[in-house]
């Protein structure tokens, strides 16, 4: 395997890292989760990029704004500018002679498997396979914890302490990402702003996203996530346009698959049934 650390350029500049399995192989997008980094909790990317080469894969994976080695203010890291970056990363990756055109894949991490969705959404046709991990549609919205924050501060602006950092945090991040669940206007889903228009109104709800996407869908959950719970997940893959449709539920594994425990089981199984997953869609 190749590893190459780059920065895609564009209208923002991208840190990211490139790991090529051989000339001429499919790829795979990976897009972390909210304050995180490419290399995501515990070097989980970093663990899937050696199996998806390891298989024949090669992968991508980026800091969207304020994350990892990004030198963009925290500020500008919303759902837009998410959607912007991995736009860009996957019209970086179709370019690169390296890698096949054809056979592009993409995976998020909770928040980040929502900026997966809306991309497939976007680009149904340019996905060939999807993945998500911790990542579905929640009742009330997956954020409804950082409510009395912005609640209670009038500023445009908001630092939370999350556990594993601290992350300040745009009321224009919250504003959208508050808004991913809630159902879409009733329209023509060929109408501007309807369901089928991917640049309208609707362009960032989760449920309208997946229902554009018909290629082969994964979702991988923790059976004991309390932050996505595993029927959030339930509730978007039944909305998907895909025929080809599997869910994985690890057992005892939470929002992170366990990632950080001293026998991260669940992350091991997500890494390997993932990279396998991929494998069987993408360079059969």
């Amino acid at each position: 395997m190749q590893t190459e650390q780059l920065t895609i350029s564009g209208a923002r500049p991208i840190p990211a890292t490139l790991s090529i399995a051989s000339p001429g192989a499919p790829a795979v997008l990976l897009l972390h989760g909210t304050a995180s980094s490419r290399d995501e909790v515990a070097g989980l990317f970093v663990q899937l990029a050696d199996a998806l080469a390891s298989r024949g894969v090669s992968s991508l994976r980026i800091d969207f704004a304020g994350c990892g080695a990004s030198t963009r203010p925290q500020t500008e890291f919303t759902v837009t500018s998410q959607l912007d970056d991995a736009r860009a990363a996957l019209a970086w990756l179709t370019q690169d002679a390296r890698v096949d055109a054809a056979r592009i894949a993409v995976l998020g991490f909770s928040q980040g498997g929502m900026i997966a969705t809306l991309l497939a959404g976007r680009a149904p046709e340019e996905v060939a396979a999807l993945t998500l991990w911790s990542s579905g549609i929640v009742p009330g919205g997956a954020f409804t914890s950082f409510a009395p924050y912005f609640e209670n501060n009038s500023g445009e602006a908001v630092t939370i302490d999350l556990g594993y950092t601290t992350f300040t945090f745009s009321r224009e991040w919250w504003r959208e990402a508050s808004a991913l669940n809630e159902p879409s206007e009733l329209g023509d889903p060929g109408e501007v702003g309807g369901p089928g228009d991917p640049g309208g109104a609707s362009s960032l709800n989760l449920g309208d996203a997946i229902g554009r996407y018909g290629h082969p869908l994964l979702a991988v959950v923790g059976s004991d996530d309390d932050v996505v719970p595993p029927q959030a997940s339930l509730d978007l893959i039944a909305r998907a346009g895909s025929r080809d449709i599997e869910l994985r539920m690890l057992a005892g594994g939470d929002h992170i698959f366990r990632a950080l425990e001293t026998d991260p089981a669940p992350a091991r199984a997500a890494v390997r049934l993932t990279a396998e997953w991929f494998a069987d869609r993408l360079t059969q």
